[in-house]
């Protein structure tokens, strides 16, 4: 297994990257097993955090519920972490720009290696993410964000409600009596769409699927550890998907198009505007970008397709609804983000020695957001644990407060609304074949393995 540690922001015409660090199949094992052993440790004392991070038979909505009930708004897990599941205090964490992805005084890799494990175990990276640049700093996904609007932001959905809508019924037309709905629909457009977003050439699609399909478990693999096996096919995805994408902004700079890393290519850096490297910065940039949409964008969307139809059909009245009113769809899919949200947690570090809800929390400390305990919260919203899709605006839930679902939220909210739309009208008699069933060590995506559902009841 070899992990790199190198700089994320380096270029091409960046000074020589620092030597990597390898580790072996038994030093990653060792690893993985002993951050999988502390979740287990601070479980048996009844830690809901802790046994959230589990991730095994455990109802992740009690557990929810017991960490937004706790006594204090904000407290400490066993675990190492403060936690809360309360929506006033969620919301502040998640706007403080005290509190980061990152580790102030780790510059490089965000990766721990537990030599004081009884007394620091640091469960909030347990493997770098940071060649996925999911650990990047929050003014570089603010800029990225900027760099990828033209294309990403809400105000460019309806520019590509079309393209989806033909993806969608092709996809709905060849469904068969029995599907699943996360392996045959849900993962299948969202990944289409990304790679028509990203100009992935059709010889390539299917290199890009597979990439995908392994980068599927990278939100959950930064704080719950993952199977050995599962871990090396993720680290190869992302050293793979980046040669794809890297592939993909070398053809752009020389050839521009209208797709996504063509935009984010001419958008630039504000950062070096005017400087000699700043073309190169703004290929990082969009290396970046791309590679987000194969690690977060596509699972992301993947799962709000698979959450808004699980909710809908476990509800027959709302399905009902929308089949009479079709234009609900977009109301179904914004109470899917708040009541089961794709992404649960939000974790985060701070900065700095700061205050929140009354606690003083330390430099370096980490900070959890349960944003599905948070949408659930009975002080923000009414008969919170119904789900309605004619609920009337309210506080707002927090599932796109996040630099990663912020940038895929209004390309998520296309593709769900466009699914739960035409899986209504072309599958109407859509029903449940059997529970859904979801991927064990999966606390932050609750990723489904299998969603079996039937065209005709």
């Amino acid at each position: 297994m070899t992990y790199t540690d190198t700089d994320e922001t380096a270029t091409d015409e960046s000074p020589a990257a620092p030597e990597e660090v390898e580790q072996t199949d038994s030093e990653l094992g060792r690893h993985l097993l002993t951050a999988r052993g502390f979740h287990w440790i601070y479980g048996t004392s009844g830690d809901p955090y802790a046994l959230t991070l589990r991730a095994e038979s455990d109802d992740p909505v009690v557990l929810a519920r017991r960490i937004r009930e706790s006594e204090t708004p904000l407290w400490q897990s066993a675990a190492g972490a403060w936690v809360t599941g309360r929506h006033g205090v969620a919301a502040e964490v998640l706007a403080d720009p005290r509190l980061s992805l990152r580790h102030a005084d780790l510059p490089g890799p965000q990766r721990h290696v537990f030599s004081d494990a009884w007394s620091n175990p640091l469960l909030c990276h347990i493997v770098p993410l940071d060649r996925a640049f999911l650990h990047a700093s929050g003014a570089d996904h603010a800029r990225w964000e900027r760099s990828a609007a033209p294309v990403l932001g809400a105000a460019a959905a309806d520019g590509h409600r079309k393209s989806a809508e033909r993806v969608h019924q092709e996809t709905a037309d060849g469904l068969g009596a029995a599907f699943d709905l996360m392996a045959d629909y849900s993962r299948p457009v969202a990944t289409e769409a990304a790679a028509a977003l990203l100009g992935v050439p059709d010889a390539q699609r299917t290199r890009f699927a597979r990439a995908c399909l392994a980068l599927g478990v990278a939100l959950d693999a930064a704080l719950c550890p993952q199977p050995l096996a599962v871990t090396r096919r993720l680290t190869e995805a992302i050293e793979d998907v980046r040669a794809l994408v890297g592939e993909l902004v070398a053809a752009r700079r020389a050839e521009p198009g209208d797709d996504l890393l063509s935009t984010v290519l001419s958008a630039g850096s504000a950062d070096s505007a005017g400087s000699a490297d700043s073309a190169g910065s703004r290929a990082q940039d969009a290396l970046a970008v791309g590679v987000l949409t194969a690690a977060v964008g596509v699972e992301f969307t993947a799962g709000l397709i698979n959450n808004a139809l699980e909710a809908l059909l476990a509800h027959p009245r709302q399905w009902a609804l929308l089949g009479e009113s079709p234009e609900l769809a977009a109301g179904a899919v914004e109470e899917t983000l708040r009541h089961a949200p794709p992404v649960r947690l939000e974790s985060r570090i701070a900065a700095e020695d700061l205050t929140l809800a009354g606690q003083d929390i330390p430099a370096g400390a980490q900070v959890v957001v349960h944003v599905g305990a948070a949408n659930r919260d009975p002080e923000a919203f009414l008969a919170p644990d119904h789900f309605d899709l004619t609920r009337p605006p309210g506080p707002g839930h927090l599932s796109l407060s996040g630099p990663h679902t912020a940038l895929f939220g209004a390309f998520a909210r296309l593709q769900a609304e466009t699914a739960v739309r035409t899986l209504r009208e072309r599958h109407p008699r859509l029903a449940p074949a059997d529970g859904v069933q979801r991927r064990m060590r999966s606390p932050v995506l609750g990723g489904v393995l299998r969603c079996a559902l039937t065209t005709s009841a």
